[in-house]
């Protein structure tokens, strides 16, 4: 399991893109459903997607892996373990997506895998982002412009840098 990199940056406001369920704050994984770390769209839930991806590309582990512009985990709840798979996400044209709209206003569209892992592979996107998660009509936008594609990097189990927690769904 590779260790969360600490933000070299402040990121101050809570998002709304991840405002808490539960008011508990109880740590549950509400698909009970676990994937690991196997290559493939849906490894490693919660987990920092660009730095490990970067940390193998370094020669790291001995092998390859895509680049990404941003990527990330959407959830059902706020408070959900590294390695718990999100959810649900829908399927066909019903399926959960994430829109990351760029500084320079060009908007970007990731579909939300069974996972719930998204991503999109490394493209020139200038920061800062916001971004929003649609899903059954609905939709959770960010308030606050973010310097990365990090998105696991603050939306962490207990949330760090401003972030309350886990992206959701709306």
């Amino acid at each position: 399991m590779m260790a969360r990199l600490a933000p070299p940056w402040p990121i101050a406001a809570c998002l709304a893109l991840c405002a808490c369920a539960g008011e508990g704050g109880e740590v549950v994984c509400s698909s009970g459903l676990t994937a690991g770390t196997s290559e493939g769209e849906d490894m490693a839930p919660g987990q920092t997607c660009i730095a490990c991806h970067a940390f193998t590309n370094s020669g790291g582990d001995g092998m390859e892996a895509p680049s990404f512009a941003f990527a990330g985990t959407v959830y059902r709840t706020a408070h959900e373990p590294d390695g718990c798979a999100g959810g649900p996400v829908g399927a066909g044209s019903d399926r959960a997506e994430v829109e990351v709209i760029s500084a320079t206003g060009q908007h970007h569209v990731a579909p939300v895998t069974a996972g719930g892992n998204f991503m999109v592979d490394a493209t020139a996107i200038a920061f800062p982002i916001t971004a929003r998660v649609r899903f059954q009509g609905r939709t959770r936008t960010m308030l606050q412009a973010q310097p990365t594609g990090e998105c696991n990097l603050c939306h962490t189990v207990g949330g760090t840098s401003g972030a309350p927690g886990r992206i959701m769904l709306p």
